[in-house]
């Protein structure tokens, strides 16, 4: 099994099941690797770069990622709750969608005035997710549930949270130009208003 050591770039490689629990790694990169099954849970990343990396079914609960680079990679089936998505280098980063994120919980993440256009976030959860001041413009929140997320100050411009649930955005303060939504969860943008909805739903 590979070991994952400071100061390393790697390249092309498998991570299976490998645990790094609490412990730091700094100053290495990762370029098209692949890990699978591992547990990186209160660790902390420093200043490594993940460049076009695949993550499948990890734990990444309260993982830091202090002044680190994530790069057009994708998570899927993952755990990324209590992450601070600010902690890392964004300097220059202007592709879309950086990230991609399918049957993922992102609960309690911090992306606070992150410009993150064409995030994916899709089949998952991220309950108390903080996206306030974000730009997500082209963002896609398909079939996540999005309870005590926060929007406030947020572009949403064609977005779509088809078939998302459990969200409150105000649409008056929240830029929402072109967003799509389903039915019967897009009443839920009528609480702002404190208005009562009559009729069969």
């Amino acid at each position: 099994m590979i070991d994952i050591k400071n100061d390393i770039d790697y390249e092309t490689e498998i991570f299976f099941q490998m645990e790094i629990v609490g412990q730091k790694i700094s100053n290495s990169s990762f370029d098209h690797c692949n890990f699978s099954g591992c547990d990186f849970s209160e660790s902390e990343f420093i200043a490594c770069r993940f460049i076009e990396c695949e993550f499948k079914d990890c734990n990444f609960n309260v993982t830091k990622l202090t002044g680190s680079r994530l790069l057009e990679s994708r998570f899927e089936n993952c755990k990324l709750t209590g992450i601070n998505w600010t902690s890392l280098s964004w300097t220059g980063i202007t592709v879309s969608a950086p990230m991609t994120f399918e049957s993922c919980d992102l609960s309690f993440s911090v992306f606070h005035s992150l410009s993150l256009p064409g995030l994916i976030i899709t089949n998952g959860k991220a309950w108390n997710a903080d996206f306030e001041d974000c730009d997500l413009t082209h963002a896609k929140f398909t079939n996540t549930d999005l309870k005590d997320a926060r929007f406030n100050r947020t572009k949403l411009n064609m977005c779509d949270f088809s078939e998302a649930t459990n969200y409150y955005i105000d649409p008056n303060s929240n830029s929402m130009v072109g967003a799509s939504f389903s039915f019967p969860e897009v009443i839920n943008l009528l609480a702002a208003f404190d208005i009562n909805v009559k009729g069969p739903l």
